[in-house]
């Protein structure tokens, strides 16, 4: 019975959220922020289909998996749960993991909430530095990232149950840089960072949540590092977005200089979801063409669902990488309902569609992963399936191209143009 009426509860609130995003869309069909028919429709269809399923039984917590084999070991008996991850900076606690995230961003910060915002900060320079805490459940499904429910009246702060964010520290340019160096000092054996730029709709809470569940489901041994943008974390937000990126691209270009000329980081590991992409994939190009030296330092791109125009990046973006020789993985879905959305709003194909028909591009390695198992909206594969785990870790630990990376088949399999999970 209880059972039952947490689910009429959840049916009721997702319905309800439905109507909200129709009414939101009927005031905003002529505004600057609207969208247009096609996405409206894409996304209140799937939030509609989200509605009526019944939520998902939850994992026997003495089962779990493990992140990269197949036996249902227990998480808690992995590397990770003994801190072994995100290059050093993780320690257990009780049934967690708390990790230590290094982030940079051109975001307002807000002492009032003592948070950053959506608003872009525009006050030269723009960026601010430092660390968060970020507690990760131990006993959790690899690939999973629970983050309190928006609808719980009371939050809970079960570290167990939950990924939170417990603390943020704001740090000067300076102090980022010696941080990051001592990081490293405390890990001789590593000199490697991952650096995550995120997408649309997404605070700087959710990146650095997302940021800390893929360090330790990842498990490269690399000193975690996020790159937040100002987006408005919303639906409502896209138009807002598409300008934030093209606002960030030049402060996004002075960290990443900064980080590989001051942090004594030898090895750096990108991975760009979604609409950040654009920022990332123009100011990793301009830096590299105007400072070569730094191009050995860049191990690993990978471009996660990337949301840009499609026939922009095939004329424009990757024949600058392939001119760089630059290592770029793209990651692209058929079944991602966001890039349909985005098809819808801007009336123009992205590049992280690989529907049909699908042709190889020039510089780089286009992975399909169209076959993997999905959530309803099929955008955040990168960091939640299994597959795609597994395969990002084994090209960031031994920076083997596709053809020699298993779990994955030449399309055709004669001469591959791209490559596909089965």
């Amino acid at each position: 019975m209880h059972q039952h009426l947490l689910h009429l509860l959840r049916l009721y609130l997702m319905l309800s959220l439905a109507l909200c995003l129709g009414a939101l869309a009927a005031c905003t069909t002529t505004g600057p922020f609207a969208l247009t028919g096609a996405a409206e429709r894409v996304i209140s269809e799937e939030v509609a289909a989200r509605a009526m399923q019944p939520p998902p039984a939850p994992a026997p917590r003495s089962a779990m998996p493990d992140a990269f084999g197949g036996a249902e070991a227990s998480f808690s008996s992995s590397a990770a749960a003994a801190g072994a991850v995100a290059g050093g900076m993780a320690k257990r606690e009780k049934n967690a993991l708390l990790l230590t995230v290094y982030y940079a961003t051109d975001r307002q910060y807000r002492p009032a909430d003592k948070k950053y915002g959506w608003q872009p900060n525009r006050a030269a320079p723009h960026l601010s530095y430092g660390s968060v805490q970020v507690s990760v459940p131990i006993e959790r499904v690899p690939g999973t990232l629970p983050l309190r429910p928006w609808y719980d009246m009371v939050p809970s702060n079960d570290a167990g149950q939950y990924v939170l964010v417990k603390q943020i520290a704001r740090w000067s340019r300076s102090t980022f840089l010696r941080a990051v160096k001592a990081g490293l000092a405390a890990d001789p054996t590593s000199r490697a960072a991952f650096i995550y730029i995120h997408g649309y709709s997404n605070t700087f809470d959710e990146a650095a949540s997302r940021t800390a569940q893929m360090a330790v489901d990842l498990d490269i041994d690399a000193i975690p590092v996020f790159y937040s943008w100002p987006s408005k974390g919303t639906l409502a937000g896209y138009a807002y977005d598409q300008n934030s990126v093209e606002w960030t691209q030049a402060h996004l270009q002075q960290f990443l200089s900064d980080f590989a000329d001051h942090t004594g980081v030898t090895d750096i590991y990108i991975i760009a979801h979604s609409m950040g992409n654009r920022p990332m994939t123009l100011a990793l190009a301009s830096l590299l063409e105007q400072r070569a030296d730094l191009l050995p330092r860049f191990r690993q791109i990978v471009l996660a669902a990337p949301d840009i125009n499609a026939d922009v990046f095939r004329e424009q973006i990757a024949p600058r990488f392939a001119n760089l020789k630059l290592p770029v993985t793209l990651y692209a879905s058929a079944n991602d309902k966001a890039m349909r959305a985005s098809y819808g709003f801007a009336d123009w194909r992205r590049i992280g569609d690989i529907s049909p028909p699908v042709t190889a591009i020039d510089g780089l390695e286009l992975i399909d992963a169209s076959s993997v198992t999905m959530n309803f909206m099929g955008h955040d594969y990168f960091a939640s399936n299994r597959a795609l785990l597994t395969d990002i870790a084994t090209l960031f630990k031994t920076g083997q191209r596709a053809s020699k990376r298993g779990g994955l088949r030449g399309m055709p399999a004669t001469a591959p143009l791209y490559w596909a999970f089965p």
